[in-house]
C-alpha cells in the first residue's frame, strides 16, 4: 500500500522493470511478505529520482530495492553498534554476507549495504540477511 495517494504501489514499480528484474523482486517480495508483520509501500529516493519498494516491519525498514540501468540493487541499513553485533553473531549467513558486512563503512554509525541482484543465488543471500534483520527488530521489540 503506498503511503501517500499518489504514490505507485509495489507492483506498478515492479511491473515497469525488465522481466528478468521483475522476477527477481518478486521472488525477493514473496520471501520477506511471507516473515510475517511486513508491510510493503514505496518511498521516492530523492538522489536517485525514482520509486522503490521498500519493505517495512514494526515501522523499521527492512530493505528497499533500486532498479537502476546498469544494475538491480538491493539496500539494507545496519546500525553499527545494534544490528551489526546481531548479524555477526549469526550462524546462519555466508561468509560473503558477513565479510560484506564487516567491510561496508559506516558514517554516522550507520551501514548502507548494497548488494547486486542478478541471479535467484543473490535474493538467497540477500534475504538471508533479512531474516537476520527481521528476527533482531522482532525479539528487540522495536
Amino acid at each position: 500500500m503506498p503511503l501517500h495517494q499518489d504514490s505507485p504501489t509495489v507492483l506498478s514499480v515492479i511491473d515497469g522493470m525488465t522481466k528478468k528484474r521483475r522476477a527477481l523482486v518478486m521472488r525477493l517480495r514473496e520471501i520477506v511478505l511471507s516473515l510475517g508483520g511486513v508491510e510493503e509501500r514505496t518511498l521516492y529516493d530523492h538522489f536517485c529520482r525514482e520509486w522503490t519498494p521498500a519493505f517495512y516491519t514494526r515501522g523499521t525498514q527492512l530493505c528497499h530495492v533500486h532498479d537502476f540501468g546498469a544494475d538491480l540493487r538491493a539496500t539494507m541499513f545496519v546500525g553499527m553498534k545494534t544490528l551489526e553485533p546481531f548479524i555477526m553473531a549469526s550462524d546462519g549467513l555466508s561468509l560473503e554476507n558477513h565479510r560484506m558486512v564487516a567491510e561496508t563503512p559506516a558514517p554516522r554509525n550507520t551501514k548502507e549495504l548494497r548488494m547486486p541482484i542478478t541471479s535467484m543465488k543473490d535474493v538467497d543471500e540477500f534475504v538471508a540477511l533479512v531474516r537476520v534483520k527481521w528476527e533482531f527488530v522482532h525479539r528487540a521489540g522495536v
